[in-house]
């Protein structure tokens, strides 16, 4: 499966987890979500991304969006990430939005599920003019 796991200062990362549900009907296996909420220890936050990536397999892929390149979620993430022996399947892109993890979210489902003109097609078709530049310029700055 290929996971996508939102990381975030405050409840950003939940919010839009829940918000997503709305749009698909319901709660996907492939997304997930972190977030450091005030008052919380690092390693708290620690157990939190250990336990919500458990169901990352073996064989699986892992997307993570974070708000802020540099921040300590996504700091502690890629250092979890790590530890778990994931960082060759694991890709990471900084800054999250709506419109951007619905399009890294539609990469991991296969197509003739929605047909040619399905409600994701259409969604794509509408953001990735402004999507995919944002994703290039992410992808081409170093996290580490």
């Amino acid at each position: 499966m290929n996971y996508v796991l939102l990381v975030s200062h405050g409840t950003v990362a939940a919010a839009m987890h829940e918000t997503l549900n709305v749009f698909f009907l319901g709660n996907r296996k492939d997304l997930l979500h972190a977030c450091i909420e005030e008052g919380m220890s690092p390693d708290e936050y620690v157990s939190q991304l250990r336990k919500v990536l458990s169901v990352v397999g073996k064989e699986d892929t892992l997307t993570v969006l974070a708000d802020l390149m540099g921040g300590s979620p996504l700091t502690y993430a890629s250092y979890v990430i790590s530890t778990m022996g994931l960082s060759d399947r694991t890709e990471y892109l900084c800054g999250m939005n709506l419109p951007m993890i619905m399009e890294v979210l539609d990469r991991a489902i296969p197509k003739p599920a929605f047909g040619n003109n399905g409600f994701l097609q259409e969604i794509r078709n509408t953001i990735r003019p402004f999507v995919l530049p944002a994703i290039s310029e992410c992808m081409q700055e170093e996290l580490i």
